[in-house]
């Protein structure tokens, strides 16, 4: 194989034989023409769930129970209130920002998503063989947060857990990884849609064996749920049945629909889909070529919550993947080259008998 472009090492696909090559390219070239012919008009995901949770706040910044307040401002916005456990949110980040001035949430959540930023940053620059791809991967993360980071979304439950998810991948070493799940936690206390991280992370972790991490992420779990059970508990008389119920949980949506939505809430969204289409199957490439262990965890995860989204047209699981999705385009390059070389590779083996 001749060295790497811009990684430090080869990729995972460095040793496939040139059939899989061959078909994952096929996939990749297939994929561009089918989400461009099934795109359509896609709400944008900040659009969807900013104005519910700006009012349900304002609400309860002038004195309403947060529990009244939310059933309020669901009625207000014509969304449904059941099953009241999916369509109201959890109270944690609300009530905590009602008691903060305004700036005091805006300040905090820029924070974090700086620190999601050099927290990646410094990861990935030791890997890279030299600063181009390191500030394109500056770049691709900006892109990923800017969005979330906008005054509308301080709000939002779900913007808060993804920044937290990020910041708690890359915190996660194999020395340690307390910070990892008590970030992970508060992911899940703020939001149901981080329970899937932590399922996640309990399975790579009870996979590779590490006893303690295990154990973390099963206590995290357990408290997340008893948080879970005691906000159902205070939704219990409070939703009827003359109450609107949302459709059917099962909304697969087509590749240019998951492309486009995934689209609306990260800055390459700005540009014409022609364009954001090949760089999904690059990212997606990216990811699945770098060996690291933090880019097996991340690559897992962003799977899981490209799979939920894609088969349950939920809005707030696009906001498990955005931030670091398309980071994967800094992997790509290494990618493409490996699987063209992988292809191109002729070896034979020649067996000579020799007779005696």
């Amino acid at each position: 194989m001749p060295r790497p472009l811009w990684l430090g090492q080869p990729g995972r696909l460095s040793n496939i034989s040139p059939m899989v090559a061959m078909g994952v390219l096929a996939l990749l070239v297939l994929f561009v023409p089918v989400a461009l012919a099934t795109q359509g008009l896609v709400e944008p995901v900040a659009d969807h769930l900013s104005p519910v949770s700006l009012a349900i706040l304002d609400h309860v910044r002038h004195g309403q129970s947060f529990y009244p307040a939310a059933i309020d401002a669901l009625r207000e916005n014509d969304r449904a209130l059941r099953p009241a456990l999916l369509a109201i949110p959890l109270p944690a980040l609300t009530v905590t920002l009602a008691v903060l001035p305004q700036f005091v949430g805006r300040l905090l959540m820029v924070a974090l998503g700086l620190a999601v930023m050099a927290s990646w940053l410094r990861r990935i620059a030791p890997v890279m063989s030299h600063r181009g791809p390191v500030l394109l991967a500056a770049i691709l993360l900006a892109a990923g947060l800017y969005p979330l980071i906008d005054r509308a979304m301080v709000a939002v439950p779900e913007a808060w857990a993804g920044l937290l998810i990020a910041l708690s991948l890359v915190q996660r070493r194999p020395e340690g990884s307390l910070s990892a799940i008590a970030l992970g936690l508060a992911a899940m206390i703020l939001s149901p849609m981080a329970l899937l991280y932590g399922m996640v992370m309990l399975a790579l972790a009870w996979r590779a064996k590490v006893r303690q991490e295990t154990i973390g992420w099963m206590i995290a779990l357990a408290v997340a749920l008893l948080v879970l059970a005691a906000h159902a508990h205070a939704l219990h008389d409070l939703v009827g049945t003359a109450d609107p119920a949302m459709g059917s949980p099962i909304a697969i949506l087509s590749p240019g629909h998951w492309v486009a939505s995934l689209a609306s809430i990260h800055a390459v969204g700005f540009l014409p889909m022609a364009l954001v289409v090949p760089l999904t199957a690059l990212a997606a490439l990216g990811w699945a070529n770098w060996r690291q262990a933090l880019a097996r965890r991340a690559g897992a995860t962003i799977l899981a919550y490209a799979l939920v989204a894609l088969l349950t047209g939920a809005p707030v699981m696009m906001l498990g993947l955005s931030p670091l999705f398309f980071l994967g385009v800094v992997f790509a390059p290494d990618a493409v080259r490996e699987l063209i070389a992988a292809v191109r590779d002729r070896r034979r083996i020649t067996v000579t008998r020799v007779v005696r």
